[in-house]
């Protein structure tokens, strides 16, 4: 069977492009491999998003979302894509359930985080230091220490500082982040910023569960590490052929490349919701009429 489009990943800009394509009457199959709302659910905080006056949690967001797509009697199949390629004009889609066709592809597929490098590569290291925020959510009473200086970095902080010792580290005189963020967390009493600290070195303690962090300047005593050097787009699933002529089938509206797997450092979930609405208002106009 041939499917009209569809779309990967149900974050804001997958879940926005369903309910437009919806509203226009077209069919199409929303397939989402982890949680509807996607990184939504890493967000301590949203605060820019329309409508949402005094700001909401991401996952308080994200339920919202899914609540839209229940009432609009919208479904998402649960499905990791292994495979997108593309032949005689129709693009094929594999995942580790079945294998399907579509004449066009929303890709909403977010982001990875890009992995620590040494010393946070050592084997000893590897089970206590995460990439994502999800897995320590109900964390209490450790100390943990986040490195980088961007604004994922503080607001990973804010979030895990109610029932932790947080510390933040980062390589540059002064981080990355919003100032309003920064603010916060220097205002947070279980938070410490340490600027101008690159990691030289990091080892087990002699506690059964401590890491020690080493700088240039001191050392720094922790229980769990988490990590926020970027982002790389989740398109690892593209074969090559695709990967490399990608922009014309784009440019031809076949593809759509929407959200946070599209736009670089302007990760916002505003943004990808508009990118989401665009691609379904553009599939809407080339449809024939």
């Amino acid at each position: 069977m041939l499917i009209p489009v569809v779309i990967i990943g149900a974050g804001p800009a997958g879940i926005m492009a369903a309910i437009q394509l919806t509203r226009s009457g077209i069919d199409f199959l929303l397939l989402e491999k982890n949680r509807i709302g996607g990184l939504l659910h890493e967000a301590n905080w949203v605060e820019n998003f329309p409508g949402i006056g005094g700001g909401i949690t991401g996952k308080a967001l994200a339920g919202r979302l899914k609540r839209q797509l229940n009432q609009m009697d919208i479904k998402t199949e649960k499905a990791t894509v292994n495979r997108l390629a593309y032949h005689g004009k129709t693009f094929s889609i594999h995942t580790e359930k079945q294998a399907m066709r579509a004449t066009k592809v929303i890709l909403a597929c977010g982001t990875l985080p890009i992995p620590p490098g040494p010393p946070l590569d050592h084997p000893l290291l590897r089970r206590r230091v995460y990439t994502s925020v999800l897995p320590l959510r109900n964390i209490r009473d450790k100390t943990i220490a986040v490195i980088g200086g961007g604004d994922a970095a503080f607001d990973y902080a804010l979030n895990l500082a109610a029932k932790n010792q947080v510390h933040i580290m980062f390589r540059s005189a002064k981080p990355h982040a919003l100032p309003l963020l920064i603010e916060r967390c220097r205002r947070h009493h279980h938070i410490t910023i340490h600027e101008n600290s690159p990691l030289t070195d990091a080892r087990t303690g002699t506690e059964a569960d401590e890491i020690i962090l080493e700088t240039r300047e001191q050392e720094i005593p922790c229980q769990l590490l988490l990590t926020a050097f970027g982002r790389e787009p989740a398109c690892h699933f593209m074969e090559p052929d695709l990967a490399a002529g990608g922009a014309g089938l784009q440019a031809q509206k076949r593809l759509f490349m929407v959200g946070d797997a599209a736009n670089g450092r302007f990760r916002q979930a505003a943004i990808a919701a508009g990118d989401g609405l665009r691609a379904a208002l553009e599939i809407y106009g080339g449809q024939p009429k």
